[in-house]
């Protein structure tokens, strides 16, 4: 049954790409796919680091911003660190999966 399951994701793509390949755009489906995904991973990192940014104009380093925390947070606090931190994540996570299917985004 996985085997049927890829091959239906490999026919659906096939036929996303099918548009684009036949006007010229992309000449394989494999540049199509390359290419979307290229595209979505540097929204993602554009919102990552935007968020990243509004906090480091807002409080200084993460580091910093942890170290005055400790003992002193309140729930706002508590939660715009935990924002922040996971926006640290998701952009590790986001950079180093773009390297993996080397993908150059910014």
């Amino acid at each position: 049954m996985l085997d049927m399951d890829k091959l239906e994701y490999m026919k659906r793509i096939e036929e996303l790409a099918k548009p684009f390949i036949e006007a010229g755009i992309y000449n394989s489906t494999e540049k199509f796919l390359k290419d979307l995904i290229k595209n979505f991973s540097t929204e993602k990192i554009k919102t990552y680091e935007k968020i990243i940014r509004k906090y480091e104009r807002k409080y200084g380093s993460f580091e910093d911003f942890t170290k005055r925390l400790e003992g002193k947070a309140n729930p706002k606090l508590e939660d715009e660190w935990m924002d922040w931190e996971s926006a640290r994540n998701m952009l590790k996570a986001w950079r180093k999966a773009s390297r993996e299917l080397d993908i150059s985004v910014s």
